[in-house]
């Protein structure tokens, strides 16, 4: 079978539509049909592989729902991975669970999409996809992070040049920065050296900040993309990414401590936060930590809807944060960092737009 080669025009390229809802296959199929792709569409995996076995057609990218009877989406993206390990996978569901988005993630798909879908949200992802070969998402996370943890073995430093593959491979340059991790990292470490934690747990607290939001990999796009207000129902689909972090990270050996920053970064000093409501000294300090560093940085950058806001602001309102969100320890540490410090880290990782 072949995958995507040199085709100048969309016609040249196939999309397989798998979907067992006769109304969502069409759609799903006119939508991609009149931008000019070629599809073909199918109402169960089984069919879908009979197709691509039969060698009389090749495919480019695989759009497939989860919940079919018989075989699942998940049961044709593993059986295809088997075959054709670098065809584009793209996920549909109308529910996303977390057993449903660790699946997903684990199977290396290699985007997902919550239903309903917008024709512009369907385009869009298809495009980014069908015009380059992806390898498995999960495996590309692991070795950058291989990569990443073998100079911080031997500089003793987290190498976040290193990084940079993580935030590629998982669309995180549309989300947040690279830089804007670089800032909290570094801000991070300015208030972790005022608690007087060894050097050990500075590095600790530096990757484990660079990497808190990894779990957003496995969130649905038009999910994590959404230009307006999330519905009640977004949101709880939002909030599974600690513990999808957690879940990308737990079987890489050394990076235990950064592990436990990334599944307790939205835990909340009083109790209210997530995903295990953890109250006061149960949150992992380097987490307490990391919390104080975002909202600085979140305050202090710029943002669609308003400009970011002075250092002495930002300090106020964290103040304001103290004993409910913040641990008052933490925020005590961060009122000893100079303005000049903060300011310095601000010039060094400007956002690049």
């Amino acid at each position: 079978m072949r995958l995507n080669g040199d085709v100048s025009d969309k016609g040249g390229q196939t999309i397989l539509v798998v979907d067992d809802d006769g109304p969502m296959r069409a759609y799903l199929s006119d939508t991609l049909t009149s931008a000019g792709y070629a599809c073909q569409s199918f109402s169960s995996g089984a069919a879908a592989l009979g197709w691509m076995a039969s060698g009389d057609a090749s495919a480019d990218l695989l759009l497939s729902d989860i919940t079919m009877p018989g075989m699942s989406g998940l049961d044709l993206l593993r059986t295809v991975r088997t075959v054709v390990p670098e065809l584009p996978i793209i996920l549909l569901s109308g529910l996303c669970d977390l057993p449903t988005a660790q699946g997903a993630l684990r199977a290396g798909a290699t985007d997902y999409l919550l239903k309903p879908v917008r024709p512009s949200d369907l385009l869009e992802l298809v495009s980014k996809h069908i015009h380059k070969i992806h390898s498995e998402r999960l495996q590309e996370v692991k070795e950058a992070l291989k990569l990443s943890l073998r100079a911080k073995d031997a500089s003793g430093s987290h190498g976040a040049s290193q990084l940079a593959p993580i935030f590629d491979s998982l669309g995180l340059k549309r989300i947040e920065t690279l830089q804007h991790s670089q800032r909290v990292a570094a801000y991070a470490l300015l208030i972790g050296r005022q608690l007087g934690l060894d050097a050990a747990s500075l590095r600790t607290l530096e990757l484990g900040s660079l990497l808190h939001d990894i779990g957003k990999a496995g969130i649905p796009r038009n999910v994590l993309m959404k230009p307006g207000k999330l519905t009640d129902e977004e949101w709880t689909i939002m909030r599974m990414h600690p513990q999808l972090g957690l879940d990308l990270l737990h079987d890489l050996p050394g990076l235990e401590g950064e592990s436990q920053i990334v599944y307790s970064h939205q835990e909340r000093f009083d109790g209210k936060g997530y995903p295990r409501k953890l109250q006061g000294q149960a949150i992992p300090l380097n987490a307490r930590v990391f919390s104080v560093a975002d909202t600085l940085d979140a305050i202090t950058t710029d943002r669609c809807y308003r400009p970011g806001q002075t250092l002495t602001a930002a300090r106020n309102e964290i103040q304001r944060g103290a004993g409910t969100q913040f641990d008052p320890a933490v925020v005590k540490a961060l009122d000893r960092v100079p303005d000049p410090d903060f300011e310095s880290v601000r010039t060094q990782f400007p956002d690049v737009v």
